[in-house]
């Protein structure tokens, strides 16, 4: 209800501003009135909002939760595998309570070391960073604000994770 224009494909103000990085981008965002821009959600600070996407029917307000949610309803990319989670994201779905603007982030990891004890080493970290605890921890602000991974994915990661082994 606040912006007074028509849509279109011009942006109907002119004069703009820019900041180098996510930290100008946040501070020109800040120091400016009635600014809009793109920042990653965990740069997002108290005098900033967030936007609500339209999405089918409805307009979803921004929530990790709602974020995580379209990793849940995307489809495996043509070369994905049970061992490579790589994911077409479904930014166009009208799937109720999913936010699709995202940034994905992707670990990479051997499937066979020469050593069985980096194996072991590379097994138990990717478990950690897959379970419900680290998960919860990077999702708070201060350490990355990334939205944790369900359930489902958890369950796919972890059965990803078992078939890392030393080299026979």
């Amino acid at each position: 209800d606040a912006w007074p224009h028509e849509a279109s494909e011009t942006w109907p103000i002119s004069g703009t501003q820019s900041g180098t990085q996510t930290a100008g981008v946040v501070t020109t965002m800040e120091a400016a009135t009635g600014t809009l821009g793109y920042v990653d959600a965990s740069q997002v600070t108290d005098a900033m909002g967030t936007v609500a996407v339209g999405v089918g029917e409805e307009f979803v307000p921004f929530s990790p939760e709602a974020a995580a949610a379209v990793v849940d309803v995307s489809e495996p990319a043509e070369n994905a595998t049970d061992l490579r989670l790589t994911l077409d994201l479904a930014r166009d779905t009208t799937e109720a309570g999913v936010y699709p603007i995202v940034l994905i982030s992707y670990l990479m990891a051997c499937s066979r070391y020469e050593s069985p004890q980096d194996a072991e080493n590379v097994a138990a970290l990717l478990r950690y960073i897959a379970s419900e605890e680290a998960q919860r921890r990077a999702a708070r602000p201060d350490v990355a604000g990334s939205a944790p991974i369900s359930d489902r994915l958890r369950e796919r990661v972890l059965a990803a994770v078992d078939e890392i082994a030393a080299a026979e």
